[in-house]
């Protein structure tokens, strides 16, 4: 942060959005005649649509919004990121000296000039008071020609304020934009009712007179802003009987309208209505895998419009091009690497200057509960479209050089068990120790993400033609190994009484077995282990989202390059879940059904579709019977001739005190059915936007973000935590010492406090009283947020 005047006074240099309607101009005239024009208002607008971009630009936006949740965490693989996701004080206090801790982000999302360019929120919001101001003073004949444009500016400022209030609370509320230069930087915090108040009666003037339809593709329009006036809504009547409540809650409080509710269904129903009739899944893309359409790599195309860029379900989005032209400082979105897993240290064949793989990048990714609020994977096609779980080799030298080899015990067992279930693996032939297991184009790395109670076989895991990591694995009986040995050492068989049965190789009675958690096979790489621990060289190899692929990034020929993509900033399928949570609060939980099995609807397999085997014939679900699919799609080539929405249609049971109830992980503080309803509506939202930077803000409004965290996120959470009784913290039974390995604790230090983000230091120094003299410190103490 350069000078506070960069945070309020810097006014809109004009860099634009989407190389359609936004272009470059560079406009140094503050308030000068140019902004009472036509055309300056409408530049005031362009250049403030850069506000959609600051979630998924760079590290700012992602670290204040796309981690520090139930699902979502940094991961631990360097100081600042293990301070961060354990919720240290010098990660987070507003004095870090470190630009990577939360003082840095809080400090661009507050505003500063930085590469020449001003970032945050308060330059756009006084690019918008700049139009507002020269709009009321303007003459009938200007109002009229830009009234298009009035919507438009009124929806930014109101999500500007909405992004700044997520994070910080209390802030100043700016209305008017500045007449001249000063040195009293007197801006006291407005409270939340008041800045409330303002941001919807900005979207409630917005709604009026934005058209149904956007002029062009990212363009606000009246859905977007009826989407976002019903969840202001929604969120104000979430924390309206908080206002004497425990500290972080009554911080939360926004006022109590007898109405908002009323009101959050109102605005909701005004989108669905509009669009529910698009498509035959309630205006909903039929596939959720339409919504991450990977378009092939293509350099000579690169101002293309992609696939998943049209989706009607996208009612906003965040504009990228693949040129770079229009992208901004960072060139393009960095969100589309930022919870890719590093498949590289793996050496399993893969190859990241080729573009068929995401960059690897570990700055973030899923905990466990990311991948076990997926109930039923199954059934839930969401959980295969969200994540890569398959990788095939995209180089024929890293292929035959791999550190992913056959053994003998893995080999015996694959010629002897395996082979004839991989007919096109290897030519046919058996396979012999030492040689590599990866084939050129073929599966080389595959994720399982098992339960503790459905192991899978260490042998059969490692036996595998490419690299496997299961989660929970057993070990050999007793420990005494699966093979007996002749005089020379070869194998002679399995051990009398020793079997590990290929077509179901869970292991039900681990009596006598050693049960490991995220171990690499012995015929894998040398990193011993992998997902994420708290230190550098475990927090690499995870489950990275397919919902980022983007293979013409950096031009089409740099991996790592920023995206090409746009990155949706509102879904119609959002638009359902703050309806069947309004109407659930309204009149009862089961109100909410209708709208919630809209979701599950598209949600399921649909006839005709594949689903994978990892998925049909090898998920310890599938196999266990724990999860239903019919016999016939559990054979090649796994086709689906049956919807699977019967299998995972929401009835009601799953927030009663059952079976369906008990997989949705409740706190144990979600003691009646309204709270384990509440819980259920982000439980959904969770598996429906993970790694789409909502769930943090949302649980946070919802006042919900401290007990999820607490008791889902061993890294985060207390060492007084231990999980929940149906989903405790993993143990490892091999003690890994130091700070690594699974010990059923939380490592963090986790707070109620933390669920705000602190005021950075260098922030406050800056301020002022009326007079113009700097605060004393027990005024810089009251602006502060507690606990910092």
């Amino acid at each position: 942060m350069k000078k506070l005047l960069y945070i309020f006074f810097m006014t809109c240099l004009g860099f634009g959005c989407e190389d359609q309607f936004l272009e470059e101009r560079a406009v140094t005239v503050l308030n000068g005649n140019y902004y009472k024009t036509a055309e300056g208002l409408r530049s005031l607008v362009n250049g403030s649509y850069q506000v959609f971009r600051f979630k998924p630009d760079y590290l700012p936006g992602l670290n204040l919004f796309g981690v520090a949740n139930d699902c979502e965490v940094f991961l631990h693989n360097n100081n600042d990121r293990i301070a961060l996701g354990t919720y240290t004080s010098g990660a987070w206090g507003g004095a870090s000296s470190s630009w990577t801790t939360m003082r840095g982000m809080v400090e661009q999302i507050l505003g500063e000039e930085s590469g020449g360019v001003t970032e945050g929120m308060y330059p756009v919001i006084n690019r918008c008071n700049t139009f507002l101001d020269n709009y009321e003073m303007g003459s009938d004949e200007l109002r009229e020609q830009v009234k298009d444009a009035l919507g438009e500016i009124l929806f930014i400022r109101a999500y500007s304020y909405y992004l700044l209030t997520n994070v910080l609370g209390d802030v100043p509320l700016i209305l008017t934009s500045p007449k001249e230069y000063t040195t009293v930087f007197d801006f006291p915090k407005a409270p939340l009712e008041e800045i409330y108040q303002v941001m919807i009666t900005d979207l409630r003037t917005a709604v009026e007179v934005l058209p149904e339809e956007a002029t062009q593709l990212g363009r606000v329009s009246k859905p977007a802003a009826a989407h976002l006036l019903a969840k202001l809504y929604l969120h104000r009547a979430q924390a309206a009987d908080w206002a004497n409540a425990e500290e972080h809650l009554a911080m939360l409080y926004k006022g109590k309208v007898a109405t908002d509710l009323d009101s959050a269904i109102y605005y909701s129903s005004m989108v669905i209505d509009q669009k529910s009739g698009e498509t035959a899944f309630g205006g909903l893309a039929p596939n959720f895998a339409d919504l991450w359409q990977v378009a092939p790599n293509d350099p000579n195309n690169l101002s293309q419009n992609y696939a998943r860029d049209l989706v009607s379900e996208v009612i906003l989005s965040s504009q990228y091009e693949g040129s770079g032209n229009f992208n901004g400082r960072y060139g393009g979105s960095t969100l589309i690497h930022f919870y890719n897993q590093d498949y590289t240290v793996l050496n399993c064949g893969l190859d990241r200057a080729n573009m068929t793989y995401p960059r690897p990048y570990r700055a973030a990714g899923p905990n466990d509960w990311a991948y076990d609020m997926f109930t039923d994977k199954a059934n839930d096609s969401r959980f295969a479209k969200t994540y890569l779980t398959e990788y095939a080799s995209n180089n024929g030298s890293f292929a035959r050089n791999s550190d992913v080899k056959w053994d003998k015990k893995s080999a015996y067992y694959y010629n002897n068990y395996l082979k004839d279930r991989y007919t096109e693996r290897y030519e046919g032939a058996d396979v012999v120790a030492g040689e590599s297991k990866i084939e050129f184009e073929k599966r080389c790395l595959v994720f399982i993400e098992n339960s503790k109670d459905e192991p899978l076989d260490s042998l059969w895991v490692a036996s595998q033609p490419y690299l496997l990591l299961a989660r929970w694995v057993a070990g050999s009986p007793d420990g005494e190994g699966y093979y007996d040995y002749d005089g020379d050492g070869n194998i002679i068989g399995l051990k009398p009484g020793v079997t590990v049965d290929p077509d179901n190789p869970v292991v039900a009675d681990v009596s006598n077995r050693e049960v490991r958690y995220r171990i690499i096979p012995e015929s894998g790489p040398s990193i011993g282990r992998y997902g994420c621990d708290a230190e550098s060289s475990s927090s690499l190899a995870y489950l990275s989202p397919a919902k980022w692929i983007d293979r013409n990034r950096g031009q089409a020929v740099n991996d790592r390059g920023q995206g090409a993509i746009d990155i949706p900033v509102i879904r119609l399928a959002e638009t359902y879940l703050i309806r069947a949570e309004a109407l659930g609060r309204r009149d009862g939980p089961a109100a909410a059904i209708s709208d919630l099995n809209v979701i599950r609807q598209r949600a399921a397999y649909h006839v005709g579709e594949n689903r994978s085997d990892i998925i049909a014939a090898m998920e310890p679900g599938v196999l266990t019977g724990r999860y239903s699919i019919p016999a016939d799609e559990q054979e090649a080539p796994y086709t689906v001739n049956q919807d699977s929405y019967d299998e995972i249609m929401i009835t009601g049971e799953e927030w009663g005190t059952g079976t369906k109830a008990q997989r949705e992980n409740y706190p144990p503080t979600a003691s009646t059915e309204m709270e384990r309803f509440i819980h259920f509506i982000y439980n959904e939202k969770a598996r429906e936007f993970i790694f789409e930077q909502m769930i943090t803000e949302d649980l946070h409004n919802a006042g919900i973000l401290y007990d999820r965290v607490y008791y889902r996120d061993y890294f985060g959470a207390p060492i007084a935590s231990q999980g929940t009784s149906t989903h405790p913290f993993p143990v490892d039974v091999v003690d890994q010492g130091g700070v690594v390995g699974a010990i059923g604790t939380g490592r963090g230090q986790l707070q109620k406090f933390h669920t705000f983000k602190p005021w950075p230091i260098s922030f406050l120094n800056l301020l002022t009283d009326s007079n113009g003299a700097p605060l004393d410190q027990q005024a810089l103490d009251a602006y502060q947020n507690p606990g910092y």
